[in-house]
């Protein structure tokens, strides 16, 4: 359903249109869980911890079937992909430092850039090395 949705797309821009909406996917419980939690009182470094965890698993089950259609060797696919967004993670908690922190940027703001940084990283290392098509 979504492959007919990018169709139309280049053929070079389909594959990241799809991670975009897939990633869209856990992004959006990402950053609803940092949010809530935030909202709530939650320290943000915690917040991030919690809503990062839950848009990632979220994010590899979604992209591994739809994205790439890749559904071999899942248990490694996966430790390859908590890597991945291990590396994600720290670009994020990165990026809120420098922000919150440092900068004193309003903490939504803060994880709505960090968001953005994420994308291109991650996107990166799970075309070229969590979801390549095994030889």
């Amino acid at each position: 359903m979504l492959q007919k949705l990018v169709s139309f797309l280049p053929p070079e821009l389909r594959q990241f249109a799809l991670y975009v909406v897939c990633g869209g996917s856990g992004v959006a419980l990402d950053f609803g869980l940092y949010s809530a939690l935030v909202a709530s009182g939650t320290w943000h470094h915690a917040a991030n911890i919690a809503g990062y965890a839950a848009g990632t698993l979220l994010s590899f089950i979604l992209n591994r079937a739809i994205t790439f259609g890749v559904l071999d060797a899942a248990l490694r696919r996966l430790a390859i992909f908590v890597g991945v967004a291990g590396i994600g993670y720290l670009s994020s908690t990165g990026v809120l430092l420098v922000l919150i922190d440092l900068m004193q940027v309003n903490p939504f703001v803060a994880k709505a850039a960090s968001i953005i940084v994420v994308i291109a990283v991650q996107y990166t290392l799970n075309a070229r090395v969590t979801f390549r098509r095994s030889e």
